[in-house]
């Protein structure tokens, strides 16, 4: 009805093709893949950034501790509304 049957038996030469065909294709993709990899990377971290540059404004606490001559330890609380940048 299709016609003759086909040998679907594993040869030498079909396993070779295989492997070479694979290879071809991991040539290819690899540098693709190295190239594209910082970028990623990048992409990353810029959402991580928009995030927090979305997030709202909080109100930053800074303990300042301040001791007296009686040795006893005095602590002010200090409130602000500046963004804090960290290098």
């Amino acid at each position: 009805m299709f016609g003759a049957p086909v040998n679907s038996g594993l040869t030498f030469t079909k396993v070779l093709g295989g492997i070479s065909k694979t290879l071809n294709i991991a040539n290819q993709v690899i540098p693709l893949y190295r190239e594209a990899k910082p970028m990623i990377n990048n992409a990353k971290t810029i959402l991580s950034v928009l995030k927090d540059v979305n997030k709202p404004k909080q109100k930053q606490i800074t303990n300042i501790k301040t001791e007296k001559k009686d040795t006893s330890t005095k602590t002010n609380t200090i409130t602000t509304n500046s963004p804090s940048f960290f290098l």
